[in-house]
């Protein structure tokens, strides 16, 4: 009856009542967790019971608890309770002992805190890997920048050479030998180029640059261009090209030609009879954006259906043979740049009979079509407006063949007085002593960068220091490596590696 009591102030189910005498006999058990005998020792349930003798000797009212006590029954079976032990000052109250068998209770805590444990070390190991991947990506970043600047500079007296050897008098052997070596170059140049596009993709550090441009125009262009390439392959090249699709586009016409052009080289390069079929059509037109499909269709080798997933993957070949060689760069390039487009691209084949390309992208148009027209402005003749006969200029390059190159484009025009300085720490002393024009600034120069310098001479107290145009000689074009040369006070970049009109464009419009 005593028992019942105190059930009926406990709501637990899985809770048992025990009371006890002053020799740790059992007096009452309601054997709801472990079955006791009246007059056995409460120590028979748990080992746990033995030496508490003194908490049942008690001259006051206590109330003692443990907590997560790990019992076991007869069976076998565990239970993880909390124990209560109630004695009294009133010697005619026996000891009560509450065991609440909270199992599920710690059981559930416990998984808890091991998905938490697993998550926290989980979280870690995702950090350690993201921080060996970023570290591994910035490697890879600054090894291609600086791999390709140093291949740049052999390059880029290669190409300027190249331009001037065209002006010589030449047979008409040394002019094919000329053009051989310049198309090699060109070609060098466009390999490096992929190289660092999809270095600058996969970063996020390639930029769009949108203009007004003839949409319709580009089209034309590619169809005359490869009409002509498909007929030296004696294949056929078919446009089908929607004019319901705005004449004027708002995009980066550079990087819509180089989707296109890579995907129809493509095309033309993996087909060897049949023809390729380039079709663009308009879909709804809304908010100033027309919607566009594009496909490149073609009857060539086709791809196996294993490797359609791959395909888009840097430096991906699929077909290792010297007739179908490349760098594996084209594709995934072309995906890269759909998608910072926000457009889609997928892609359809079979095996021995061909290959299509799908591209889904919406393009800005303006609204008036009849209204709008490009200024063609005509480029300034540029001798007309020296106001010197001959100009000053300071190279600051390290590189004996760009020396060279600029060397000899600029003694060509007859206009110019050349000083170059090959270390950044004598440009500062040379600027403060002599009174330059222009200067071209390499931006990898020993001792101090061409970016630091420019700042340097920019803070100079010397007339002309904050005005003089300083153009960086570079091939490190990422966004970030073009704000960083402005916010230094650079005037404006040569990209190497650069011809003799490239050089001579960029100093003619700085000059006064």
């Amino acid at each position: 009856m005593m028992l019942e009591t105190y059930r009926g102030t406990y709501f637990h189910p899985r809770t048992q009542f025990i009371t006890i005498d002053t020799s740790g006999n059992v007096l009452e058990s309601d054997d709801v967790l472990f079955p006791v005998k009246k007059g056995e020792d409460i120590s028979n349930i748990s080992a746990f019971f033995e030496g508490l003798s003194t908490y049942f000797e008690a001259e006051e009212d206590n109330d003692i608890k443990f907590t997560c006590v790990h019992l076991e029954d007869q069976n076998k079976h565990e239970y993880t309770c909390d124990i209560e032990f109630k004695t009294f000052a009133d010697a005619a109250k026996p000891t009560l002992i509450i065991i609440h068998d909270f199992s599920d209770h710690y059981k559930y805590y416990q998984e808890v805190a091991q998905s938490r444990n697993e998550s926290v070390i989980n979280s870690q190991i995702l950090e350690l890997k993201n921080k060996y991947l970023k570290e591994k990506e910035d490697f890879k970043n600054t090894f291609i920048a600086n791999f390709s600047h140093e291949l740049r500079n052999p390059l880029t007296g290669v190409t300027a050479f190249c331009s001037v050897l065209q002006k010589t008098d030449m047979t008409l052997e040394q002019q094919d030998y000329v053009e051989v070596i310049k198309s090699s170059a060109d070609h060098l140049k466009n390999m490096i180029g992929d190289i660092l596009e999809v270095s600058k993709i996969e970063v996020g550090k390639l930029m769009l640059n949108e203009e007004l441009f003839n949409f319709h125009e580009l089209i034309e262009m590619l169809e005359f261009t490869y009409s002509v390439k498909a007929k030296q392959k004696s294949l056929e090249f078919e446009v089908d090209f929607d004019k319901k699709i705005p004449k004027y586009i708002e995009a980066d016409k550079t990087r819509i030609k180089q989707i296109l052009e890579n995907l129809i080289e493509n095309a033309l390069k993996f087909t060897t009879s049949g023809k390729v079929t380039f079709a663009m059509h308009a879909n709804q037109k809304r908010a100033r954006k027309v919607n566009i499909d594009i496909s490149i269709k073609d009857t060539g080798i086709g791809i196996p259906a294993d490797k359609l997933e791959v395909i888009f993957h840097s430096f991906t070949q699929l077909n290792n043979s010297q007739k179908f060689k490349g760098t594996g760069l084209g594709l995934s390039i072309v995906k890269g740049l759909v998608e910072l487009m926000e457009g889609k691209i997928s892609v359809e084949s079979e095996e021995g009979k061909g290959t299509a390309f799908k591209i889904n992208m919406n393009l800005k148009y303006p609204i008036n079509q009849e209204q709008t027209s490009l200024d063609k402005k005509s480029e300034i003749e540029k001798k007309n407006f020296l106001s010197k006969e001959k100009y000053s200029i300071l190279l600051a390059e390290d590189s004996e063949l760009a020396q060279m190159a600029v060397l000899k484009i600029l003694a060509q025009e007859g206009n110019f007085f050349l000083d170059i300085i090959t270390n950044g720490e004598d440009v500062i002393e040379s600027v403060i002593h002599n009174e330059y024009d222009l200067i071209l600034m390499d931006i990898r120069m020993p001792g101090t960068h061409g970016d630091e310098l420019t700042k340097m001479i920019r803070s100079l107290p010397v007339e002309n220091c904050k005005t003089i145009p300083i153009l960086a000689l570079t091939a490190n074009l990422y966004d970030t490596d073009k704000k960083r040369y402005k916010k230094m006070g650079m005037t404006d970049i040569i990209e190497k590696p650069f011809d003799e009109s490239t050089l001579l464009k960029k100093v003619y419009k700085h000059l006064k």
